[in-house]
């Protein structure tokens, strides 16, 4: 139903043309011609929220009055939007997703208007559901608490871009390419992926990597359709679905789910893979292995690994083992850090496998930073990985850190890293290491993906401040030269789907080659030096895409 034209309330302020834009703080009577666009913002959601208000949302439209009460429609652009459902409280943060100029032009609200709307039988008044403190005001008070609101913000150095994604990406779903794909964090089909994840997951356990790949093809491109698939007709003409996948698809439309992945998840060996490959060291071909001489559990990995029963993150001391000589001297460390054995992963698994909330997450940056900046002085930084794809709970903690000093930040940031960790595993904030490099060459046959960046793999923990319990984490630190910031940012930021077209599009339809490292051409291996995270997707040929919808995964 197309919406009609609003006038535009006496507390407009003009915009760039010199039109008028109507508030949109409070509720204001509609027409029964009337729709509502409705964005919800993920970020800071859980998933099952998520998935809820889209069920809300349809409940309330299938209950509305049509003719009192205008529609709610679900909109993918947040500029287009009349209402914002956010679990975001703080300005700042908001600040991030769209400009605070824009944002008082909106209703900004919690998930709790959806949901007091429903009770209600129709959408209630916004004010009192106002998300961020600012907009609770009206706009003489927040123009006096905030005379500046509206002002240009400094541009610091570093700075990511914010641009929203367009119309022409996300009506590309069906190409062939993640890397062209938006791929929200939850899509209408996550109930579909999540079954297909199951398959995937258990063709790596098993070491059948090409039919993993082949499923991860397909969720990628299942997490970018935009609507919920109710006939196989739908997916015909879709990238990467076989048909094998396509009897997948065709089984879980007509019964809710896949019985092959009701078998997987029931069978004795799925368990047991799946808890072996949670302990750091252990991937998919040692867990086969282990299964194959009798282990069925972590408890039997504990009895294989000499490690005691129900031991746990504060028992870690009992399992540091001295080596000795023969004629009984203690063998020194080669290095004071202290390495991740397979013993004291099992003790840690409890905290690791813990997720990690997005306010601990930048509680981590805060400390890593601050450390860090009384050791080498100008450093910046961006939090990657699944936070800066919008995921409320990470698995672990991954921070890009480079200099600000574009001529000499190269040589300033090398060895950075190890002297880093160094530092904090002196100040008792890194535990243990898994993994530490240097630069090196990067690998010219590209044999591998693994990049050639410095990098240190650690476990880390929070300085105990005596009202919450610390546990700990997965941090790792990559070290990035100025002039390969941004593509270490991208490359780093994931998913592993969108990266790995990332570098396939940059070698079949640019001859350029990509990675973490840099960019560079094939033919004559001229280097690109993008100077911003959107000019890496404009050296490309890509559109931008947010990396909030960079999300081609389950």
């Amino acid at each position: 139903m197309p919406s009609t034209k609003r006038e535009p309330s006496p507390s407009s302020d003009d915009d760039e043309q010199g039109t008028k834009k109507r508030r949109f703080h409070s509720w204001e009577p509609h027409s029964a011609q009337d729709l509502i666009k409705v964005f919800i913002l993920q970020t800071k959601l859980l998933p099952q929220a998520i998935s809820d208000l889209y069920t809300l949302l349809e409940t309330l439209n299938d209950n509305l009055d049509s003719c009192l009460y205008p529609k709610l429609e679900l909109c993918t652009e947040l500029p287009d939007a009349d209402v914002i459902i956010t679990a975001i409280r703080m300005r700042k943060r908001l600040e991030r997703h769209i400009e605070w100029r824009l944002a008082r032009e909106k209703a900004i609200v919690t998930p709790d208007w959806l949901r007091v709307s429903v009770k209600e039988g129709h959408p209630v008044d916004f004010k009192r559901f106002a998300a961020i403190k600012e907009l609770r005001h009206t706009e003489a008070e927040a123009e006096r608490d905030d005379p500046d609101a509206t002002g240009p913000k400094p541009d610091f150095h570093p700075r990511s871009d914010l641009a929203i994604t367009s119309d022409r990406v996300m009506a590309n779903y069906a190409s062939r390419y993640a890397c062209t794909r938006a791929s929200p964090l939850i899509c209408p089909n996550q109930s579909l992926v999540t079954e297909l994840a199951i398959l995937q997951r258990h063709r790596e356990l098993e070491g059948k990597d090409i039919n993993a790949l082949s499923y991860g093809r397909a969720i990628a491109v299942l997490k970018a359709f935009p609507r919920v698939i109710t006939s196989e007709v739908q997916v015909k003409k879709l990238p990467h679905l076989g048909d094998k996948i396509q009897s997948k698809i065709r089984e879980f439309i007509h019964k809710g789910s896949i019985q092959e992945c009701r078998m997987i998840t029931a069978s004795d060996r799925y368990q047991a893979l799946s808890a072996f490959t949670t302990i750091h060291g252990i991937g998919p071909t040692t867990a086969r292995k282990l299964y194959e001489i009798g282990l069925r559990s972590l408890e039997d990995m504990e009895r294989y690994y000499d490690v005691p029963a129900g031991i746990d993150s504060s028992q870690l001391a009992s399992l540091e083992e001295t080596v000795y000589t023969p004629n009984g001297k203690p063998v020194r460390r080669k290095s004071q850090m202290p390495e991740l054995s397979v013993k004291v992963a099992l003790a840690l698994r409890k905290d690791l496998a813990t997720t990690i909330p997005r306010e601990e997450v930048e509680e981590m940056h805060e400390t890593v930073m601050k450390q860090l900046n009384e050791l080498q002085p100008g450093c910046v930084s961006t939090v990657v990985g699944g936070y800066r794809r919008g995921k409320p709970q990470s698995n672990d903690v991954d921070i890009v850190i480079s200099h600000s000093d574009l001529h000499h930040g190269g040589n300033i940031i090398k060895g950075l890293g190890k002297k880093l960790t160094a530092r904090l595993v002196e100040r008792g904030l890194v535990t243990h290491v898994m993994h530490i490099s240097g630069f090196h060459k990067p690998d010219a046959l590209r044999q591998t993906h693994w990049d050639s960046l410095e990098k240190a793999l650690t476990v880390f923990i929070l300085p105990d401040d005596g009202k919450h319990k610390r546990i700990y984490r997965r941090l790792d630190l990559i070290f990035a030269s100025p002039d390969a910031y941004w593509t270490a940012v991208i490359g780093w930021s994931g998913s592993k789907m969108f990266e790995r077209d990332l570098r396939l599009w940059a070698k079949e339809e640019k001859g350029l080659k990509f990675d973490s490292t840099g960019l560079t051409r094939r033919h004559d291996s001229k280097v690109y030096t993008p100077k911003s995270e959107k000019e890496v997707f404009e050296i490309l040929g890509l559109d931008w895409i947010d990396p909030t919808m960079r999300n081609a995964d389950v």
